[in-house]
């Protein structure tokens, strides 16, 4: 078949591991305005809530290559509370200055573990090696890449002093991400998929009692998933 002979739609979903980069964090309520260096988060990407992700796309009619998509992605992000980091600022309007054990401070604990969920809308380009999409073993194969930008809805869950957050937050920070693959057609309209995929957050959480608490992170994604890809 022609690769231009009608648009496709697909509808994926995925699993995987994410890594973490270490980043600052900064906390202000009140007489509190804290800044901790370089703290380090665990992903839990297999642990109940698990990491996953969804995606819709479409691929264009008379440029096949091309194509958009809206992707879902259910991150997660535990701080680890119990390093020793350098910590810098004012802890009821008192100076703290040195490295402090994070949960000795007034943050007692953050962690985004319901999701750093993510959606964003991305444009995609894509590869045929052969020239056309066949039952051939390099006729079925379509690495692509893409870039997006979108924004994050969390669930936070700080405890500050002994005022606990727990809630989803819409809109808490932009969201941009860059991605490589691998398609795979496996059987008529069902194919496997191999990413890597880069996601960076600045997120600017609210906490109960005012304030608020910011991080920005970059998480490495290795993500395999399955997709129904459809001519429309």
């Amino acid at each position: 078949m022609p690769l231009s002979a009608s648009a496709e739609l697909s509808i994926s979903g995925y699993g995987g591991k994410s890594f973490i980069d270490n980043s600052d964090l900064n906390l202000k309520q009140g007489q509190t305005n804290l800044n901790f260096k370089d703290v380090s988060w665990e992903d839990n990407s297999f642990k109940s809530p698990v990491f996953y992700g969804a995606r819709v796309g479409y691929w264009l009619k008379d440029t096949p290559n091309i194509g958009f998509s809206v992707d879902f992605s259910h991150l997660k992000n535990y701080l680890i509370d119990s390093k020793s980091v350098a910590v810098s600022g004012v802890q009821n309007n008192v100076p703290l200055n040195g490295n402090q054990v994070i949960n000795t401070t007034a943050l007692k604990e953050f962690n985004m573990s319901h999701g750093l969920n993510t959606l964003t809308f991305n444009g995609q380009y894509r590869w045929f090696p052969t020239g056309q999409r066949d039952g051939t073993l390099l006729g079925r194969l379509q690495p692509y890449t893409g870039l997006g930008a979108g924004f994050s809805i969390p669930h936070v869950e700080a405890t500050v002093y002994n005022l606990k957050t727990y809630e989803y937050q819409f809109g808490a920070g932009p969201v941009f991400n860059v991605m490589f693959g691998l398609n795979y057609d496996i059987y008529s309209f069902i194919s496997g998929f191999a990413e890597y995929k880069l996601t960076y957050a600045s997120v600017e959480d609210n906490l109960k009692g005012g304030g608020v608490i910011s991080t920005e992170t970059v998480n490495h994604q290795l993500i395999f998933g399955l997709s129904s890809h459809f001519d429309i």
